[in-house]
């Protein structure tokens, strides 16, 4: 399907995907062989597609699109199906640190499992006690001091860089406990 083809299609259908002009510069939209997308990962058509793909104009937009809507067929942004579906899966694994925060300050709110280890590791590195955290994610003390175990084991295993997000939380939690330490003085 041609991309005006596609952009008419998805206004008539009423797709709300903000501004989809983007696609009328793509590389592909031209292209006479727009199967060479689909085709299997060993065809020469798919390396081709792939090269063509790398040096698009608006790749960027291309690959955002196709996370934020997770289509995994096809070639897009620059990727393969199978690289485009890892990024879906690591956006929907991304913790989400304001519910992180709250944790540790005591609410009780639901955390994914990505979540939930973020949360044990920041602890650690604040110095946390698992009587603060463990209520509010809804386990008992054996299960915490799996986690804990658990988040030792990651913290020793994760390179520092990976870990940037979590170890400013960490600085701002240990600011926030001596400030109220001083405070209690």
């Amino acid at each position: 399907m041609n991309t005006i083809r596609e952009l008419e299609l998805a206004h008539i259908i009423g797709l709300n995907r903000g501004n989809q002009h983007w696609r009328l510069k793509a590389a592909c939209a031209a292209h006479p062989k727009p199967d060479a997308w689909f085709a299997p990962p060993r065809a020469a058509a798919h390396h081709q597609a792939l090269a063509l793909c790398r040096r698009c104009p608006v790749r960027r937009e291309c690959l955002e699109d196709a996370v934020e809507c997770h289509v995994t067929d096809g070639i897009r942004g620059g990727l393969t199906s199978e690289e485009i579906d890892s990024r879906i899966r690591f956006r929907l694994d991304s913790p989400n640190f304001a519910r992180i925060r709250a944790v540790l300050l005591g609410q009780r709110i639901p955390l994914t499992d990505p979540e939930k280890r973020v949360t044990v590791r920041i602890a650690q590195m604040v110095g946390i006690p698992w009587e603060v955290w463990s209520p509010a994610m809804g386990i008992g003390y054996k299960a915490a001091f799996k986690r804990r175990q658990q988040a030792d084991l990651e913290l020793e295993v994760i390179p520092e860089h990976e870990r940037e997000e979590e170890s400013a939380l960490a600085d701002e939690l240990r600011q926030m406990v001596a400030a109220s330490m001083a405070v209690a003085s």
